[in-house]
């Protein structure tokens, strides 16, 4: 769907994470009556929400930060997802990788845009519940929309939560200065939210967009999102039983033969999926946030995981012991696992990166590093040829069908123990990838073990494994315990400090209700 929108500017709101310092600015030689001034230029509120075209409109307003190079588009897909997790070794590469090599501070500009992206979602999607309602038009048309904007606001919040921890829970839209001063909510809060936006989502949703939509939430993205807050609360029947509603579906998914089709352009918006967000290749596109004219919405993160020798960037090699986990087991008939292939990019007979040999291109201690191969487009001669940041159209699989398989594994293992259904689910994922079931009769804990074991092979590199390492609560435990993987920069993680990132310098400086998170100086 095209998410580019302006609509947000005929707005009279404020969005929280971007005009903390301006208000200062203008109430230290303005009095409150300075403050309200109507723009000649500009719609009121009030005379915008008006028609159901009106509706349309402010809702594809709030799709649109999601694939900003602020937004997925580069900051949330790759630098302060996939860099962080332990399957990536982020080099140093100042005031970019940061937040991947643990040395990231407040001031940090990445850490910024997709704060500032995120809670753009929330403002926006609070105009659209508060303001839809109250306009004529036909029902099931409203009731869709709102049911977009609750998933929307509901997903914003989850990432929001997990990657900052300490948040304001704004659910209503701005209309004066005093509202942006909040402090921030417990986290119980928080995740009531964003349960309550999912069921409401679910219940409103369609299971199916015909092709001119696709890329709009629908119920399977919603359920799947209720899922995995319950997963993320411990909820674990509930979790459960969410995912099993999606499984137990007929004929809505089902796992891709081919898994690699997952990653790649032609095969965009397949079986598996769930839900992904639509990139647009357009090499003439500007930087900026979401409103900004003619802003990227390409897959702009490739440079930021691209081997050194195919990018402008710092770059990230693959930890060693993610292609050990790879080798460790064998496919049914004796060979490696195909998920390696699609995932990590070796010195193997035959390897390739973009169109040059492996063997040819990486020399030194390169030759012997495990290098990123998902999501990458190796029709290109590197991540940015041909084309600009912003060429690059192979959709981020946001949620997939898989993975929802191993969360149910996970939910029924930890509610009941490994029952036959839990087993089923795992072994669903490994049989596409031709590999061989694992062992019947295995206890509660070995069960556990096989489900976050089996994530690494099916989901690393994809963003995930930072969410996972923090629900598990193993973050601390493992980054400690292996500073081999940050030896690409030696950075240190720090426990208590480096579970989150640190709220933007601009929105605690100017609101003395928001408090910084712990182990991070202003």
């Amino acid at each position: 769907m095209n998410t580019s929108m302006n609509t947000h500017k005929k707005r009279k709101f404020i969005t929280l994470p971007l005009v903390f310092i301006m208000v200062v600015m203008m109430t230290v030689n303005c009095s409150k009556d300075d403050l309200n001034l109507t723009n000649p230029n500009a719609l009121s509120t009030a005379s915008f929400w008006k028609t159901a075209d009106d509706a349309e409109k402010g809702l594809v307003a709030c799709y649109g930060p999601l694939t900003t190079t602020q937004g997925w588009g580069r900051m949330l897909g790759g630098i302060l997802t996939i860099q962080r997790g332990d399957d990536a070794n982020a080099f140093s590469w100042p005031a970019v990788n940061d937040p991947g090599t643990f040395t990231v501070v407040p001031t940090d500009g990445r850490v910024g845009e997709g704060w500032g992206e995120l809670n753009a979602i929330v403002a926006r999607t609070n105009s659209v519940l508060f303001f839809v309602p109250k306009i004529e038009m036909d029902e099931a048309q409203k009731k869709r929309i709102l049911g977009e904007a609750f998933f929307l606001r509901s997903l914003a919040h989850f990432y929001l939560l997990n990657m900052w921890g300490n948040i304001p829970l704004i659910l209503a839209p701005v209309e004066e200065v005093n509202d942006l001063f909040v402090e921030q909510a417990p986290q119980t809060e928080v995740w009531a939210s964003i349960i309550s936006d999912a069921k409401a989502a679910q219940a409103a949703l369609p299971e199916t967009v015909d092709a001119a939509n696709v890329g709009r939430a629908t119920w399977g993205a919603a359920t799947a999102l209720l899922g995995k807050a319950y997963l993320f609360t411990k909820d674990w029947t509930n979790a459960a039983a969410e995912f099993k509603k999606i499984i137990d579906k007929p004929g809505l998914y089902r796992l891709v033969a081919n898994y690699q089709d997952n990653f790649l352009t032609a095969t965009n918006n397949n079986a598996e999926s769930i839900w992904e967000l639509q990139y647009e290749s357009n090499v003439n596109a500007s930087w900026g946030t979401s409103g900004t004219p003619n802003v990227g919405r390409g897959q702009a993160y490739e440079p930021d995981i691209a081997p050194p020798a195919y990018s402008s960037q710092g770059s990230i090699s693959v930890n060693k012991w993610v292609f050990d986990a790879f080798m460790k087991q064998k496919t049914k008939d004796g060979k490696i696992d195909p998920r390696a292939y699609a995932t990590m990019v070796w010195n193997y007979p035959g390897a390739k990166i973009y169109q040059d040999s492996f063997k040819t291109k990486m020399t030194g201690a390169d030759t012997n590093r495990i290098w990123d191969r998902k999501y990458l487009n190796y029709d290109r001669e590197s991540s940015l040829v041909p084309g600009s940041w912003w060429y690059a159209a192979n959709n981020r699989r946001m949620i997939r069908l898989a993975d929802v398989l191993l969360m149910y594994a996970e939910a029924k293992n930890e509610a009941t123990g490994p029952e036959a259904t839990a087993y089923e689910a795992i072994n669903r994922v490994r049989a596409r990838a031709n590999m061989p079931d694992i062992p019947a009769g295995l206890s509660k804990d070995a069960f556990r073990t096989a489900v976050r074991d089996e994530r690494v092979l099916e989901l690393s590199l994809e963003g995930d494994r930072i969410f996972d390492l923090l629900r598990w609560g193993t973050m601390a435990e493992v980054f400690t315990k292996h500073p081999e993987y940050r030896s690409n920069s030696g950075g240190k993680f720090i426990p208590n400090k480096n579970e989150y990132l640190p709220i933007p310098f601009n929105d605690v400086s100017a609101n003395p209700k928001l408090k910084q998170n712990p182990g991070y100086i202003d």
